[in-house]
């Protein structure tokens, strides 16, 4: 079955396929009794699966990356297919349409794919907007990143507008400074900017925590 799919998919566009897929779940995800049906096939709950780490327990480690739910559009229904986790985004304070068609590539004789998309996503508000509305119990990590019009020497204020934003809807951050598609952002690496960037939004979730400890 699988190789009959495939060489369907295989017909068309990589990026055009990807979305097809999107819109086949999350149109199955409305059929009453659907993902109910999903997580009796894909979701296996044993406690030897189970991981904490950092004070998150997960019900197993194989969680789905970045990358493939960038704007948060289908995590409620992903979340039936067993995944211990799931990472949005990345997602920068505004929308951007990221590098020019094509931009994803299929390595058929590899199995993999390569991908140039830069940073495409429809911004960090749409992003809450849907996590606002969130179902599932699945674990939430919010992937964040800068704008491609944003110089470095800014950088953290992006960071830090998309860390504010997710705070109350993610489980953990992931921060985002190794896409290659991003002029320059690999900068972010070196050691002054990486651990000024990440000292600021150390103070950033340090505030966060007293403030919920204090309304508690």
């Amino acid at each position: 079955m699988y190789r009959i799919v495939r060489f369907f998919l295989f017909l068309f566009n990589t990026e055009f396929i990807h979305h097809i897929t999107f819109k086949i779940i999350k149109v199955g995800g409305l059929i009453p009794g659907k993902m109910w049906s999903w997580r009796l096939i894909f979701r296996v709950k044993d406690a030897r699966l189970e991981r904490e780490v950092f004070g998150l327990k997960f019900d197993n480690p194989v969680g789905l990356a970045a990358g493939f739910d960038k704007d948060a559009k289908l995590f409620d229904e992903l979340a039936s297919f067993g995944f211990g986790f799931i990472e949005i985004g990345t997602v920068t304070p505004l929308p951007q349409d990221g590098n020019p068609k094509p931009r994803l590539f299929r390595l058929k004789d590899d199995s993999g794919l390569i991908n140039r998309m830069g940073f495409n996503n429809q911004g960090i508000e749409a992003v809450v907007a849907r996590l606002r509305r969130k179902k599932s119990d699945i674990i939430i990590g919010g992937n964040i990143g800068k704008n491609k019009v944003t110089p470095n020497e800014e950088a953290a204020n992006d960071y830090a507008i998309c860390f504010e934003k997710l705070f109350p809807y993610v489980d953990y951050f992931a921060v985002n400074v190794s896409s290659p598609n991003t002029p320059g952002l690999r900068d972010l690496q070196e050691k002054a900017p990486l651990t000024a960037l990440l000292h600021s939004l150390q103070e950033l979730n340090n505030k966060k925590d007293i403030s919920v400890n204090q309304s508690c």
